[in-house]
C-alpha cells in the first residue's frame, strides 16, 4: 500500500471521528449576505503550530492563519471571530455551526471532500527529512540502514515506508514534538518533518548549529485549503475568488514571510 492510499485511510478515519463528534444536528449553509447581515463571521483557526501561529501580549491567537482569516472578515467588511481549535475538533466545530468555515491547515483529500467543501489551497507545506548538520543526507539512498523517528500513523511514516529503503529503521513516537526530541537526543539518526515547524524549533532550541533541514530531500508538498460546510457553494466560490486574489496580489506570500521568514512553499499554487 502506498503512502497517498495510507493517507487516504488516514484521512477518512479522521474525519469520521470529528464527524461523530459533531451535534447530531448538521449546521444549516450561511450565505455572504447572511454573514454581511449578522456582521460577523466565525472561523476556526487551528492552533499549537508555531510558526504559523502564536499568541499576543492580551493571550489571543495570532499568526499567518489569523492573518489569514482578517482578510476574510475584512474583504467582506464584517467583524471576525476567532475560535482556535485542534486537528481532532475543527470538523466537529465546523458541522455544528459553532464556526462559519475552518482556516486550520485541511488538506484536501477525496475522502474528507465526501463531506466538507473544501477552496483551492492557500498554502502548502514541504515534509522534509531534518538531521545533524554533519549528517550525509542527500537521496533516499542515504537513508539506508538509518533509524528515523516519526508520529505514528502520520503520512511521512507512510511515505518512508512505501520508499521500501533498505535497512532503514522507522522509530514510531506519539506526536511530532516526541518524533522531533528523539533526534535532539541522539536516540535516532534523523526525522521526518515540515521544513518551516523544523526550522523554527530548531532556531528556537538554539541547536540550528547542530541540525538541520536537509533541503535537497523533500519528502512530499502538500496543500491548505479553507473547509466549509458542504452545501455552502456561495461562500466557496467567493472565497475561491479571493484566495486567487490575494495570490496573484502577493498578499498570501507577504503574510506567510511575515510569519515564517519564507515564501509559501512549491511557487504558484493549484486550482481544483
Amino acid at each position: 500500500m502506498n503512502w497517498f492510499r495510507k493517507l487516504r485511510y488516514a484521512a477518512a478515519a479522521a474525519t469520521l471521528v470529528g464527524a461523530a463528534a459533531a451535534s447530531t444536528t448538521t449546521a444549516s449553509a450561511v450565505t455572504i449576505p447572511e454573514i454581511m447581515e449578522k456582521g460577523t463571521i466565525s472561523i476556526g483557526v487551528l492552533t499549537g503550530l508555531p510558526p504559523y501561529d502564536t499568541t499576543d501580549s492580551s493571550g489571543n491567537t495570532d499568526g499567518f492563519l489569523v492573518d489569514l482569516a482578517r482578510e476574510v472578515a475584512k474583504s467582506l467588511d464584517v467583524e471576525l471571530d476567532v475560535v482556535p481549535v485542534t486537528n481532532a475538533s475543527r470538523v466537529a466545530a465546523l458541522e455544528s455551526g459553532r464556526v462559519d468555515m475552518l482556516i486550520a491547515m485541511t488538506t484536501a483529500t477525496p475522502q474528507r471532500a465526501r463531506s466538507l467543501l473544501f477552496t483551492n489551497p492557500y498554502g502548502s507545506y514541504q515534509m522534509t527529512i531534518v538531521g545533524p548538520k554533519d549528517a550525509e543526507i542527500r537521496t533516499l539512498a542515504d537513508l539506508e540502514g538509518k533509524k528515523i523517528s516519526v508520529p505514528k500513523g502520520s503520512t511521512q511514516e507512510a511515505t518512508l515506508i512505501s520508499y521500501n529503503i533498505p535497512g532503514l529503521q522507522i522509530e514510531r513516537f506519539d506526536d511530532d514534538a516526541l518524533a522531533m526530541q528523539a533526534l535532539l537526543s541522539g536516540q535516532v539518526d534523523a526525522t521526518a518533518a515540515v521544513a518551516v515547524l523544523a526550522n523554527d524549533l530548531l532556531k528556537k532550541r538554539g541547536v540550528d548549529d547542530q541540525f538541520e533541514v536537509k533541503e535537497d530531500l523533500p519528502l512530499y508538498t502538500l496543500y491548505w485549503s479553507m473547509a466549509l460546510r458542504a452545501d455552502e457553494w456561495n461562500l466557496h466560490q467567493y472565497l475561491n475568488n479571493l484566495i486567487y486574489y490575494l495570490e496573484v496580489t502577493g498578499v498570501l506570500d507577504d503574510l506567510h514571510k511575515k510569519w515564517t521568514g519564507v515564501p509559501i512553499p512549491g511557487g504558484k499554487l493549484p486550482t481544483f
